[in-house]
């Protein structure tokens, strides 16, 4: 069981990052563009209150099959953004999965309000290459990554969770 908190080697890998075990972490750093504080904020806080678009929200992101967690943080002032995922595997793949499963265009409806991205009318024709390009201009390697499990992948986890909810039917239908 490897437990190594290495960086990943930038001569093998143009992505920053730390790794420890199967998993990988994210973190990107925005400065929100002057007079969008609230547009970002309130994007953030839409789907707070809807317990459809939170499912459909959810649904998304275990559709990506590798995402642990994701988490938008706006600080100093609502003027910084912080984007943070924990996710398996290779940065590259976790984007594509990202592509593929429409994550990276909700990402837009934010991204749109911080320094750097393409306006509104370029976010349509952005290729997924400008936006890994983007992200990765704006990524710095944690300081320190932990993980709890960090050979355990989304997948088991969610196989574990299924299994769970199996044994403990079996366990009601023996009881009754």
């Amino acid at each position: 069981m490897t437990t190594q908190n290495a960086v990943k080697d930038p001569v093998t890998s143009p992505r920053k990052g730390r790794k420890i075990g199967v998993v990988s972490e994210l973190s990107v750093f925005l400065k929100v563009k002057p007079g969008h504080e609230k547009q970002i904020r309130e994007v953030f806080t839409s789907a707070t209150g809807d317990p459809d678009r939170l499912a459909q929200g959810q649904k998304v992101l275990e559709s990506v099959g590798t995402l642990h967690e994701a988490r938008q943080v706006l600080f100093d002032n609502d003027t910084r953004l912080l984007i943070a995922t924990s996710f398996d595997g290779d940065w590259d793949v976790y984007i594509d999965d990202f592509a593929r499963t429409m994550v990276l265009q909700a990402w837009a409806t934010f991204l749109i309000h911080c320094e750097g991205y393409p306006d509104a009318a370029g976010v349509a024709s952005l290729s997924l290459d400008q936006q890994k390009e983007f992200l990765t201009e704006h990524q710095v390697t944690a300081a320190r990554y932990d993980r709890t499990y960090p050979d355990v992948t989304v997948k088991e986890i969610l196989k574990a969770l299924r299994l769970q909810t199996v044994f403990q039917q079996l366990l009601d239908e023996a009881s009754s």
